[in-house]
């Protein structure tokens, strides 16, 4: 375990590997450990970070912290006190693909390329499934009572729901449409279709799933909220190939293997 401090609030973080900077940043269900499979696949080729939100895992949990521009200066922060390398390689789920997408949107020049996985493209594309939840029941109504994974069993008592509901509420307001379609790095967006908390954009946001300019839709079928869990290779293999090929692509197309349609 490593910590570090920001304006007297601790961050834990775990690092694992060796190259280019690659920072995961986990969603409202769970904390860094559900990345772990993710890092382990990744470190061979990039050094890889993971941390707790404020309000998540081992982080501090200071009500006045928990909004998305706090999220969005924590990145920041994070990165300026470690002596991270830029431009960074950021990967966000949930509530941390909406940190990464704004946090790139504002510092462009500081991330070299951006995936998100169930990112709500609106406020109207995340449902209410985690309203009023403790964390007893957080995972069951994400998942199902039939599924779960250790990674985020091991954690979820460790959420303050305060921290939940306020960024729930905060971005159930929002729209983010101007800064996926305006961002001027390459950006991976990534849905699973049976996910029941973050819909994939569709009605007038359906232009999205086109994989243009740099920017590449991809949904997993048979994936809901977590597909780094639920398809770990698939995921990993799609993660990478998008980090190191994206430059030469038209497309990804999700496959037994991955195919890809050269430009």
């Amino acid at each position: 375990m490593s910590i570090t401090t920001i304006d007297s609030q601790l961050i834990h973080y775990e690092v694992l590997g060796r190259g280019q900077p690659l920072i995961f940043i986990h969603g409202w269900v769970g904390s860094w450990r559900y990345w772990w499979p993710s890092m382990q696949a990744l470190s061979a080729h990039y050094r890889t970070f993971a941390f707790d939100l404020w309000g998540y895992g081992d982080s501090s949990k200071t009500p006045d912290y928990y909004s998305l521009n706090a999220y969005v200066n924590m990145v920041d922060q994070f990165i300026d006190k470690l002596g991270v390398a830029r431009p960074v390689i950021l990967v966000g789920h949930g509530l941390g693909a909406v940190v990464a997408l704004n946090y790139t949107a504002k510092n462009p020049e500081n991330v070299a390329k951006l995936a998100t996985i169930s990112l709500p493209v609106s406020g109207a594309h995340l449902t209410n499934k985690l309203q009023g939840a403790d964390t007893d029941s957080m995972v069951s109504r994400v998942l199902g009572r039939s599924e779960s994974f250790a990674e985020i069993d091991s954690e979820i008592r460790k959420v303050d729901t305060i921290a939940v509901s306020k960024s729930m509420d905060e971005i159930g307001k929002m729209d983010f449409v101007s800064e996926i379609t305006n961002l001027n790095r390459p950006l991976l967006l990534v849905y699973g279709r049976q996910d029941n908390l973050v819909l994939q954009p569709n009605g007038e946001y359906s232009y999205l799933q086109q994989s243009v300019n740099d920017r590449f839709y991809v949904e997993l079928e048979l994936c809901h909220h977590f597909p780094m869990l639920q398809e770990k290779a698939k995921f990993n293999r799609l993660l990478l190939d998008f980090i190191i090929a994206s430059a030469e692509l038209t497309e990804l197309t999700p496959k037994e293997y991955w195919q890809r349609r050269i430009r």
